[in-house]
């Protein structure tokens, strides 16, 4: 009756129901889509040839104001030593600086936060895409490093076949507890430090992401992935306790996580969070450098199980005499070294190579000790050093006696109890067998295959009156210059009452020697001004050595600053021998015409100086150049050196140099300096005085 009364044909009538049931069918589903994950078919799909199997597929979620800085800089540190494949997931209208980044824009999906949508459609884009392309999947944050090697470790031990639901187990917060609508036995994978799916949880899980997306019970978007697991899946989160060590959160609210020591890296597998890309980096070096070890160690332990001679050990060591005896040097627990053999050995901070080691002989004692302690139900961890003792013996190895405080753990009830405890280890670190290598070789290895290396260096020399000093120093680089070495030397010169007879010694320098001078004029003297002038016309790739008139080198100082030297990755800043006053000498040194001799009375190495540098100029530039606001002595040297020190793309090289001796003069402290320069000067001054042997030589007269 119905259609009777429309006057149409039944016919026709039915067709145009038809088609009006099925226009208002797609306009509801094309909303519906507009308003939950987005429309996975219109995102990228990966082409054909990438769909090669593979081990790991890890998705890093990140937003457009950190997909060139955080983003970026995991895509170059950890996340090119994965077995498997890092993808990036953005919002669709993101764009990147860098055309190599492996970016995934997700259709309808925005930077909002909290990042549920995100997250979501991440995980519904690679169950479409690469469901049958890897074992594991892996939700992760642009803050987040992994460690591939790691991590593979832990997931060949385990079926992807099987659902499994990997992560550090969380509860919510004080605060959160109970409100998150969790079961008893419910809880879920925390995001900061990554959550790892099976093929097989992924499988089961993903037909229903846009179901979980809809039902949201709270704003937190892993407790509710972990919910979607929970309902859909049939699994929690690991629950066992060492997953909150190799899925490592730091609790700490800074953004400087990891900028100090980095012990916590060791045990874990994934870290959260790095915010920052120079820490990232810093990270990324450490673990670089902990996985070098370890295969030099397993290289080490290789040779000595093939060889048919006996393997070097410390235990057959002994010495025949007391000459041939090796004595330790003291570790207290504020980490300073005390030198037992000579006074040129000051007491100082640890060197970084040094606790480096360290670290690394503590943390093989632990695991050592901690073998098995699920079963034992107990577990040792260091606590601080007391003391130590410490003894390098060239031909043979390193002798370690340490004195530690620890925390003994019992975990299995109903003894569960943490002590105190204080043990003596004595530890013997044996060097691997010495390997020959021609020098090309080494060159090509540290400097890279394109690196630049520069056989010309640019001496560059502050200079204001002080003619007879110059004069001393032109006829010395002479001698010098003779043996071929390739030299060119930058004056940069100040007018003084004896300029002429400068100028006079610059000039009978130009037979034999490239120089050049760049004029200063009256301005007041500033030796960060002045050294940064003197370089100014010189390409990014000039080798550049930074020294002082009181200087004498010699060719082999010459010939090492230009293998300690790489452009773009390391500064040389050598140790020099400063001679004391002459009035304080010895007989003997006084009657030595060679100034290359390292008597204990007639100098010291300035293990606290810094004045002196080899670098490459666009090093120099890039991290961060001189002070130039410094004026008078000092200062600008320590300066640098901390830049140089804190610039996460190069390293800093000290080592005494016996090619480099610095002539005693007497020093004048301007007491309008500011304070801390005065104090630093005051204290060069009294140091370069005498030494300690004379001192008691005259306390002895006197007493």
């Amino acid at each position: 009756m119905f259609i009777r009364s429309t006057g149409l044909r039944p016919g026709r009538s039915l067709l145009l129901l038809f088609i009006g049931i099925s226009i208002g069918f797609f306009t509801t589903w094309h909303l519906w889509r507009s308003s939950s994950l987005p429309a996975f078919a219109e995102c990228p799909a990966p082409q054909e040839h990438e769909k090669a199997n593979g081990f790991v597929l890890i998705g890093i979620m990140t937003a457009a104001k950190y997909v060139d800085s955080r983003a970026f800089n995991v895509w170059k540190t950890w996340a090119q030593h994965v077995p498997g494949k890092v993808l990036f997931f953005v919002a669709e209208t993101t764009t990147s600086i860098h055309p190599d980044l492996p970016l995934i824009r997700l259709k309808g999906v925005d930077d909002s936060y909290p990042p549920q949508k995100k997250s979501f459609a991440m995980m519904k884009w690679m169950a479409d895409n690469y469901m049958d392309s890897f074992e594991w999947f892996v939700r992760a944050d642009d803050d987040l490093y992994i460690k591939g090697n790691e991590l593979e470790r832990l997931l060949r031990g385990l079926d992807p076949s099987r659902s499994h639901a990997l992560g550090q187990a969380g509860l919510g917060n004080t605060a959160e507890y109970g409100l998150l609508a969790l079961g008893v036995s419910d809880n879920y994978c925390m995001g900061g430090p990554g959550v790892v799916l099976s093929r097989e949880s992924l499988r089961k899980v993903s037909p229903h992401l846009q179901a979980c997306l809809e039902h949201l019970l709270t704003g937190h978007e892993d407790v509710e992935l972990g919910r979607c697991i929970r309902k859909h899946v049939g699994v929690a989160c690991t629950w066992n306790y060492e997953m909150q060590a190799l899925f490592h959160n730091n609790q700490s609210t800074s953004t400087k996580a990891y900028s100090g020591s980095l012990d916590e890296v060791k045990s874990a597998i994934t870290l959260h969070p790095i915010k920052e890309p120079s820490i990232m980096r810093r990270v990324h070096s450490y673990v670089r450098i902990s996985h070098l070890n370890n295969l030099r160690e397993k290289r080490a332990q290789l040779l000595s199980e093939t060889s048919s001679s006996p393997s070097i050990s410390l235990q057959r060591n002994w010495p025949s005499s007391l000459q041939d005896m090796s004595v330790f040097d003291l570790i207290d627990t504020n980490r300073i070294i005390f030198c037992s053999d000579g006074v040129n050995c000051p007491r100082h901070t640890l060197e970084q190579r040094i606790r480096g080691e360290m670290g690394r002989v503590v943390t093989t004692l632990f695991d050592g000790f901690n073998e098995n302690a699920r079963q034992r139900g107990r577990v040792l961890q260091f606590q601080n050093l007391q003391y130590g003792y410490l003894r390098v013996i060239p031909k043979y190895g390193v002798d370690y006696i340490m004195d530690m405080i620890l925390w003994f753990k019992k975990f299995r009830p109903p003894h569960r109890t943490t002590l105190s405890v204080r043990r003596h280890a004595y530890v013997q670190q044996t060097f691997a067998p010495l390997k020959s290598i021609s020098e090309s070789w080494m060159r090509g290895t540290l400097h890279g295959e394109n690196a630049h290396i520069s056989y010309r260096m640019h001496i560059i020399l502050p200079l204001k009156g002080r003619s007879e000093i110059f004069s001393r120093f032109a006829t010395h680089l002479r001698s010098v210059c003779i043996r071929g070495e390739k030299l060119s030397l930058i004056v940069v010169l100040y007018s003084s009452p004896d300029e002429a007879d400068t100028r006079k010694t610059i000039d009978m320098m130009k037979s034999f020697l490239d120089i050049s001078i760049v004029e200063m004029g009256n301005e007041s003297f500033s030796r960060g001004i002045a050294l940064t002038r003197g370089c100014a016309h010189l390409p990014d790739d000039s080798l550049l050595f930074l020294t002082d008139v009181d200087m004498l080198i010699s060719c082999d100082a010459v010939h090492r600053i230009q293998l300690n030297t790489i452009y773009k990755s390391q500064v040389y800043f050598p140790i020099v021998f400063s001679e004391f006053s002459p009035d304080s000498w010895s007989e003997n040194d006084r009657l030595l015409a060679d100034s290359f001799h390292y008597g204990r009375r007639r100098g010291y190495f300035r293990h606290f100086g810094y004045g002196l540098a080899a670098l490459y100029k666009g090093d120099l530039f890039s991290i961060g150049g001189f002070n130039t606001n410094i004026t008078g002595w000092g200062m600008e040297d320590v300066d640098l050196f901390e830049k140089a020190v804190k610039s996460p793309s190069m390293r800093v090289i000290r080592a005494p140099e016996p090619g480099l001796v610095h002539i005693y003069h007497q020093i004048h402290c301007d007491p309008s300096m500011p304070p801390a320069q005065v104090t630093m000067c005051q204290g060069s001054k009294a140091a370069s005085l005498s030494s300690i042997d004379s001192l008691v030589h005259s306390l002895n007269h006197l007493s």
